[in-house]
């Protein structure tokens, strides 16, 4: 089942091209890693895909209705903040209210035990840590139960062990038959945990497939300027990059 389709996606900044013809789908079952340098286009990417900025091509997102895209896809953008006194419940809940569904629908409790935020069901929200913020963030997102769920860099204030755990609970996801896009710097936790990995570099698609296929030393140094190290292990592979290949 394919849950979005891009053809020829262009966003442009001015005059610039910031995305030039970008074309993808995105099928059911898939732990989606989008990695670039700073200034890709990765959040651009996932902004024209939702049709959240104009855009020229198809997006098969940003065609639908409101309602409807609700009901398809799921975003949570880069350093979003919690500002309102309200519960880590009630701040979950609005995620299945985009849905319609109301504060009790079980997917709301289903996505605070999904991240481990049990313990702080009744706190407030905006007293939380950052990193426990992004957490319940990342739990609204979850609550809205969608089929797809674009994430702009969502582990990059969580400790070691939260990002691993998050990284696993989108991969989960995958083997539920859902799918998730998350934007990430951390190219180890990304040949660990997502089934696919795209890489935009100057508005394009650099690499799309496997990690073992993209990950290699020459797009390591072609994108990044870097080398790395990879191994198997009996957890799983590792991935490291090393030292940059300019001064």
């Amino acid at each position: 089942m394919t849950l979005l389709t891009l053809d020829k996606l262009t966003a442009r900044r001015g005059p610039c091209a910031v995305l030039s013809g970008i074309s993808l789908q995105v099928g059911a079952g898939e732990c989606i890693g989008l990695i670039g340098p700073n200034g890709a286009g990765k959040t651009t990417l996932m902004r024209a895909a939702l049709g959240l900025m104009r855009a020229e091509g198809v997006s098969s997102l940003a065609s639908l209705s409101p309602a409807a895209r609700a009901a398809q896809a799921a975003w949570l953008p880069q350093s979003p903040e919690i500002a309102w006194p309200v519960t880590v419940r009630h701040l979950v809940a609005l995620g299945a209210m985009a849905r319609g569904r109301g504060a009790e629908h079980p997917s709301v409790d289903h996505a605070i035990d999904r991240m481990g935020l049990g313990p702080f069901r009744d706190r407030a929200a905006n007293g939380l840590s950052g990193g426990e913020q992004a957490r319940v963030l990342i739990a609204r997102a979850l609550a809205q139960d969608t089929p797809l769920l674009l994430t702009d860099e969502p582990i990059a204030g969580l400790d070691p062990a939260q990002q691993i755990r998050t990284m696993r609970v989108f991969r989960d996801l995958a083997t539920e038959g859902r799918s998730v896009i998350v934007s990430l710097h951390d190219l180890g936790l990304a040949a660990r945990h997502c089934t696919r990995i795209i890489v935009v570099d100057k508005g394009g698609i650099a690499a799309d497939g496997p990690p073992d296929k993209v990950l290699t030393d020459d797009l390591m140094g072609q994108v990044f300027g870097v080398t790395s190290f990879r191994a198997e292990t009996a957890q799983g592979p590792v991935f490291q990059p090393m030292e940059t290949l300019a001064p």
